[in-house]
């Protein structure tokens, strides 16, 4: 099988991009994003193209674990897909003031990803550990709160549980966010994280 030529594959990212797009990728179920992967395959100008490159049972995994969660990065502006999307989160910076409040601010170059994480500056001179990210992304940002923790026993650690509206987590969610944080010795809180359409340049300027 020949390699995947660098046009062809961001002419591929372009149109998953475009389906994500469409159907609001990062709130979908997984059951509904099994359904996806299976019309993806079977898309000519996905699966189809993707099969003159790779053997078909690779193509559905090629997808999930390239694209789908690149996809999820490319909200937050990061990544190969950032420039394609046609939404977007509020950004990093967001997430440390609803997360920690205004006074505090990104250090932009500590940010990092798998999952959303930086440090940020306080008000008073104090810097916090932050990792962000849906219920389902709570085992990676648990893991990375512990590897912060064994590093510094005085590291103030915040995990941000994400969510698309203003309605709370389900109680048991959050009884679990809370008490792997509380382990931890870190704060949990809340955030509405809501994903836009990107503004264009016409909408910049009225």
């Amino acid at each position: 099988m020949a390699s995947l030529p660098e046009p062809i594959r961001l002419e591929i990212f372009a149109e998953l991009a475009r389906h994500f797009d469409a159907v609001r990728w990062e709130e979908i179920s997984s059951p509904a994003a099994t359904e996806m992967y299976d019309r993806f395959v079977k898309d000519p100008k996905i699966g189809g193209r993707l099969a003159r490159f790779m053997p078909t049972e690779k193509i559905r995994p090629w997808i999930k674990d390239g694209p789908a969660k690149q996809y999820r990065r490319a909200l937050e502006g990061v990544g190969p897909m950032a420039q394609i999307t046609t939404r977007e989160y509020p950004g990093p910076q967001s997430v440390v003031r609803l997360a920690m409040g205004s006074g505090w601010t990104l250090r932009a170059q500590t940010l990092d990803v798998k999952p959303m994480r930086c440090l940020a500056d306080g008000p008073n001179s104090e810097s916090a550990f932050i990792t962000w990210g849906p219920m389902s992304a709570l085992q990676g940002m648990v893991w990375h709160a512990c590897l912060r923790r064994a590093e510094s026993e005085s590291q103030l650690i915040t995990i941000a549980v994400t969510k698309p509206n203003t309605a709370p987590l389900l109680d048991d969610d959050w009884h679990l966010a809370l008490s792997l944080a509380t382990i931890l010795r870190a704060r949990c809180e809340q955030v509405t994280y809501t994903v836009s359409r990107k503004a264009t340049a016409s909408s910049r300027t009225v």
